[in-house]
């Protein structure tokens, strides 16, 4: 009995260990989610956004919600306020909100046709898509225990850097700029997202590489026609008008109190008229 007792413990102790090898990988990658009720309700219909945006809000203001669906002001942010929108939601009348969350537990929804996205990434990403090739492939190896500059994008002054340890850096899509530098963009690594490398000089900074001056600025644009995420480019074209969008209730709610009321409504009257005829006999 003992022994059995032991070969069942020593088996489940097997098999926590390997869940735990399994699992720990995964959580490398895991997407923080903001503490919001509305949210929470509401996140599978939510769309992931992870990008900076700048304030630019009619009045020179974006005022902040508690939901998309509640009108009760949070907070006030004055136009060139800079902000990490995470998710957004689009209500039943074709709005798009983003969702702020704030170092003290505060959290906010915006219109995002009041929100313009900083230059980034994908911002490149759309600028360029003519000039990148889809390639695929890693650093060479001599780059282990060297220190690589990660850029936002490629000739942005905006770079982190890490020394590379284990894992080489892959990247897939190569752009080459006008000086030659050539360019891989990379997914993922180790907590950077959707960043790029120099292929040809991984060490470089922005000064060793455009040590001459860089050949052409990468500018933000004021305005964009294509978007990655509808409702995100903060054009204002969101058919209010001059209006201040603020939120309504959900058409689907509004229309199911209606349904309600007319129900209860006309179930009173049905019961009045029962009990009416009762009495008459």
């Amino acid at each position: 009995m003992r022994k059995r007792r032991s070969s069942l413990i020593g088996m489940m102790c097997a098999i926590l260990c390997f869940c735990a090898l399994w699992v720990r990988p995964v959580r490398a990658d895991v997407i923080w989610e903001p503490v919001d009720s509305f949210y929470e309700k509401h996140s599978s219909e939510c769309t992931y956004v992870n990008r900076q945006f700048t304030a630019k809000g009619p009045e020179g203001k974006v005022i902040l919600y508690k939901s998309p669906v509640l009108p009760e002001q949070v907070t006030v942010w004055e136009n060139g306020y800079q902000a990490y929108i995470s998710f957004t939601y689009k209500d039943s009348y074709g709005i798009v909100w983003g969702i702020f969350e704030g170092e003290n537990g505060m959290t906010g929804w915006m219109p995002m046709a009041y929100m313009e996205a900083v230059y980034d990434s994908i911002s490149f990403q759309e600028e360029f898509e003519d000039e990148i090739q889809d390639h695929i492939g890693e650093l060479d190896e001599s780059c282990m225990g060297e220190e690589v500059f990660f850029w936002k994008y490629p000739g942005s002054r905006d770079n982190n850097s890490i020394i590379i340890r284990n894992n080489i850096p892959q990247y897939r899509w190569v752009y080459e700029d006008p000086d030659g530098h050539r360019f891989g963009r990379v997914a993922y690594y180790f907590g950077l997202r959707d960043v790029w490398v120099c292929i040809d000089a991984p060490g470089a900074d922005y000064e060793q590489l455009y040590s001459d001056g860089i050949s052409r600025e990468r500018l933000p644009v004021d305005s964009r026609e294509k978007s990655e995420n509808e409702g995100i480019s903060g054009d204002g074209e969101d058919g209010w008008g001059t209006q201040r969008i603020v939120p309504k209730a959900d058409r689907g709610v509004v229309w199911t109190a209606v349904v309600l009321v007319v129900l209860v409504t006309a179930g009173t009257a049905v019961l009045l008229m029962f009990l009416r005829k009762k009495d008459n006999r």
